[in-house]
Order: structure tokens, then sequence, then C-alpha cells
């Protein structure tokens, strides 16, 4: 049984999602590796995404000293929305593996920035990622809550965010427990084997 092709269902949408430097990156590059039967899987990562704009934009975000927290945040916005269309249409031929997702926009942009107390507009600024993500919803979020470094913008109010949208969301999420690279690994695809969103050809 080992050596069979593993096979992610046409359709789903399977979302790593969590803190900075909590294995997210390392865990996609992973599962991207292992032997997937033909059409693999999509395996990218938000907002950096399919297109030169997208990394672009991505690039500047990160390397660019940006004041203003809800501009980093449309940035982040305007890349979902540069890429949606070409995510719909990978799902529905193979399947996705997102690192990232529109939680990491409320839990660094709305909890991680307090865009409430800058005066932002909750229905608006909800709407406006509802909008952009409204057709495509994910089957399985994997939440890496447990950094292995230090990073800045890890801070409580990013943690309090990701918890309550795991709360919101509970029976579509799965926290990811701390352990080494393949025992990660080996978790992330038994839960998607037992979710019936992966299987072996």
């Amino acid at each position: 049984m080992a050596d069979r092709k593993l096979h992610l269902r046409p359709g789903s949408l399977v979302v790593l999602e969590g803190l900075d430097r909590a294995g997210k990156t390392t865990q996609q590059q992973k599962l991207a590796n292992l032997d997937w039967a033909t059409p693999a899987p999509l395996f990218t990562h938000m907002p950096s995404g399919l297109t030169g704009v997208t990394e672009q934009i991505y690039a500047l975000t990160e390397t660019t000293e940006i004041t203003s927290a809800l501009a980093r945040q449309f940035l982040h916005l305007a890349c979902h929305a540069e890429n949606i269309t070409a995510l719909s249409e990978a799902r529905r031929e193979r399947g996705i593996v997102l690192d990232r997702w529109w939680w990491s926009t409320v839990a660094y942009g709305w909890y991680g920035a307090n865009l409430r107390d800058l005066g932002v507009d909750e229905q608006a600024f909800f709407g406006l990622i509802k909008s952009v993500w409204v057709d495509l919803p994910a089957d399985l979020i994997f939440l890496f809550a447990s950094p292995f470094e230090d990073d800045e913008k890890n801070h409580d109010q990013v943690l309090r965010g990701y918890a309550e949208l795991a709360r919101r969301h509970d029976s579509m999420t799965i926290e990811v427990p701390v352990n080494d690279e393949q025992a990660t690994s080996a978790f992330l695809i038994e839960q998607l084997i037992s979710r019936r969103l992966v299987n072996r050809d």
C-alpha cells in the first residue's frame, strides 16, 4: 500500500493556516514532494499567488515599510482577488493545498493590527473579504498555532484572532500538534485520509 499514489479529491480546498514560523510552508513543501496521482494538486501560497503581479505585490509588503495596517491588508486582498479565478479552476480540476487563506487577513489585520480601533468599519472590512472568497470555501483547515521561532508579528492579539476563527469554524479546523517535521507530515496525511479528502490510487 505504501507504493500507491496519493489522490486529492477534485473540488477540495485544504488550507494550512496559522502563525508565522510555525511550519506551514515547510509542511506544504513536504506534501508537494509526495507521490501524487495525475493531475497533482495545486500547491500555492497567498498572497504571493500564481502571477508575476501578485508575487511583486507580496515582495513589496515583505520588504517595504508600510505605515498603514489597513493598506497592507488591502494589498494582500488585491492579491487574493487577482488569483481567485485561477484558484477556482484549479480546485475543480485537481484540488488545492493553500498556504494561508483569508484567515491571515483577519488574524493579522483585524485582530493583530486592531483595525477596529483605527476606525475601520467591521461590516465593510469583512464584507470585502467575503466578496473575494465567497465562492472558495475550505474543506479543511490545519491550524499551526505554535511557532518554532520568535517573530514580533506573533503577538497575543493575532493568536486570539486565530483562536476565535477556529472556534467559529470548529467542524473544519484541526489544530496541528507540535512535533518534528516527519511526524507532522504523517499527521496531516492521516487526517486528510480520515476526512476522505485524500485516498491512495
